[in-house]
């Protein structure tokens, strides 16, 4: 009854624009709405997506601008992941069909939906664009400004429209001993795994990380793991 004497009283593009702007920045920023949700999320709006088509794992984070366009499509986000302003994701295509016109594309005829999936602790830098196909590998960094549209392997830093591989996160004993804090053993990559990634993808590439921390960042890693529950398996 309300809603209605509402619809009554406000013009019908105001009221649309209302509801949109509580979606984006209220609906859209609380977990509870998600087709699936862990603990401690981060979201930033204004973030527009409708929910019911978003996967987030435990401790996921969505900043400001976050656009999420699909009609069915799924975007999953696992555990540990970041991604930065103003990043869109499209998990799903509209189909050329003799005797379709593209102006009604908007009713979905013949589209194709897809699932796109970010693995565990990807960092993916502002304004990133993912299509259909994407699917980012376990511990992988996107550049800004990159566009995904394939496979990307565990641990890659891509760059580009469309993304490439550029270096890697880690060296090969840097990724075990990360993996051996984040996650437990059943989770963890194989070291043969790793073997065949540096053999083709990694091949002569430079690794952009390190593994020593300050005495005063440490402490302060330490505080916000456990402010957020994360688990260190090298030391349970």
């Amino acid at each position: 009854m309300f809603k209605t004497l509402i619809r009554k009283m406000v013009p019908s593009e105001s009221l649309e624009r209302f509801f949109s702007l509580y979606s984006m920045f209220f609906k859209n920023t609380h977990p509870k709405y998600y087709r699936v949700h862990g603990r401690y999320h981060q979201l930033v709006g204004p973030i527009s997506c409708c929910p019911q088509f978003v996967e987030l794992e435990d401790c996921t984070r969505l900043q400001a601008g976050t656009r999420i366009i699909s009609s069915g499509g799924i975007v999953r986000i696992k555990k540990y992941t970041a991604v930065a302003a103003d990043c869109t994701f499209v998990p799903g295509s509209h189909v050329p069909t003799v005797g379709l016109p593209q102006f009604l594309s908007m009713t979905h005829i013949n589209d194709h939906q897809s699932t796109i999936t970010l693995g565990e602790d990807v960092w993916v830098g502002t304004r990133c664009t993912f299509l259909e196909k994407a699917q980012v590998g376990r511990g992988a960094v996107i550049g800004a400004c990159s566009l995904v549209n394939k496979v990307i392997p565990p641990y890659a830093v891509v760059v580009g429209a469309p993304a490439r591989v550029i270096a890697v996160r880690f060296t090969k004993e840097q990724i075990l001993k990360h993996e051996a804090i984040l996650y437990p053993p059943e989770e963890r990559m194989k070291p043969e795994e790793l073997d065949e990634l540096f053999e083709t993808v990694f091949k002569d590439m430079r690794s952009i990380g390190v593994d020593t921390l300050s005495e005063e960042d440490r402490v302060r890693l330490n505080q916000a793991k456990a402010q957020y529950e994360i688990p260190d398996y090298e030391n349970c």
